[in-house]
């Protein structure tokens, strides 16, 4: 039987191409390649993909391995997407693989663009009962600055201090703001509008526990036990997941039972309304019983110390069978 041939996609033109890169090394260094044949494309800043040897080829692209879309079905069976944040996380580069009927790992369009817009996500659960912290959002395109002023009004009168201002679309907490002097809401949404015209406030929460489960699966699903980020810091922002190195990760974490079965009952419901496929990852926040969904990670990291899959390695999971797994799940 003919072996699969996988193209591994990762780079991109978002704010989180370097971590992708990262999240890329790992999985070709745990590929199984006696299973699958193995393409890698790299997706420069320049907005053209590259097929390379070798991970490191990105510091010396050559214009000889640049190929289009077009390509893409001549080159490999599988796409394997390991892009972070914008245009690759969010539908755009899975609509492309559509378009060129090649089958891919992980969410479809609708559930990877609904997932990341952080505003469309949480309005559309809170239609359905899903509990979250209280939010508000605003489109800064067409606005004037008196409607801006207007919508901090809007937060001093409705929402308690510390916030957390948000982009709308963009992940790793690239750009994520706590606030806990409301005279410095003006500069917070200022500083995420660099990354989003679209900004989210947030109520904040006293010392959360911040609770993440794995989950694999399209129509069967494996949903794994809970895991605890034990943060160093004021919160879990980019410096503390990728440069400081002090949270402590928990696996699994320390739950009743009952608490830890309703965290994945919905975990595994919030996957199935966001019409999740392949894998994906379901943060939550829990303060005191109270159990709060924050996102759907639908490419969640894999470099050294993501949580997916330590997640997954608890439930038996080895690196190199999970990526098979995921790989087995495509279409």
């Amino acid at each position: 039987m003919k072996k699969k041939t996988v193209g591994i996609f990762f780079g991109g033109i978002s704010n989180e191409a370097d971590i992708s890169i990262i999240s890329a090394q790992n999985i070709i260094k745990n590929f199984d390649r006696k299973k699958y044949n193995l393409v890698l494309v790299y997706w420069h800043t320049d907005n053209q993909f590259y097929v390379l040897k070798d991970a490191n080829e990105i510091k010396s692209i050559s214009k000889k391995n640049r190929i289009t879309a077009d390509d893409f079905s001549r080159l490999f069976d599988v796409a394997l997407p390991v892009t972070h944040g914008k245009y690759g996380e969010d539908g755009a580069l899975q609509g492309l693989f559509e378009i060129q009927k090649v089958p891919y790992c992980g969410c479809r369009v609708l559930s990877s663009s609904l997932c990341m817009d952080k505003a469309v996500f949480k309005t559309f659960l809170s239609g359905q009962q899903v509990n979250q912290v209280n939010f508000d959002a605003i489109d800064l395109r067409g606005k004037k600055p008196a409607d801006v002023e207007k919508w901090i009004a809007k937060i001093k009168e409705t929402f308690r201090l510390p916030v957390f201002i948000k982009p709308s679309n963009s992940g790793s907490s690239v750009g994520v703001v706590k606030v806990t002097d409301f005279n410095k809401l003006k500069k917070a949404i200022k500083d995420a509008a660099q990354h989003d015209d679209k900004i989210v406030v947030e109520q904040g929460l006293v010392n959360p526990r911040e609770i993440e489960v794995a989950v694999l699966g399209n129509d069967e699903l494996t949903v794994s036990d809970p895991g605890e980020l034990v943060v160093d810091g004021t919160f879990y922002d980019f410096d503390e997941k990728y440069k400081n190195n002090k949270t402590q990760v928990v696996i699994p974490a320390k739950l009743n039972s009952q608490m830890k079965e309703k965290i994945k009952s919905t975990a595994a419901n919030a996957y199935r309304l966001c019409d999740c496929k392949g894998f994906a990852r379901v943060d939550f926040f829990v303060d005191g019983n109270r159990i709060y969904l924050n996102e759907i990670n639908t490419l969640p990291g894999f470099t050294d110390i993501s949580m997916y899959p330590m997640l997954m390695k608890n439930m038996g999971l080895s690196y190199k069978e999970l990526i098979n797994r995921i790989i087995d799940l495509a279409n």
